[in-house]
């Protein structure tokens, strides 16, 4: 049987108002950074939740896992 392990990982979003893709989707940055690491540490992402508190900071809950081992 398979086992797995989990991690989360709270990353403080960050989006300049003036920084935007060609697409004119915003640029949120070190995301990206941080995923492509632990992707390559085995990681997978599985689900990931935005939350903004009642002072407007932004964070975004990333949901990984990957086989125990």
């Amino acid at each position: 049987m398979v086992g797995w392990e989990y991690r989360l990982v709270l990353v403080r979003t960050q989006i300049r108002s003036d920084h935007f893709h060609a697409d004119r989707k915003p640029v949120i940055e070190g995301v990206e950074d941080e995923l492509n690491k632990l992707g390559k540490d085995g990681w997978e992402l599985v689900s990931a939740q935005n939350i903004r508190l009642p002072d407007d900071r932004m964070f975004t809950l990333l949901y990984f896992k990957r086989k125990a081992g």
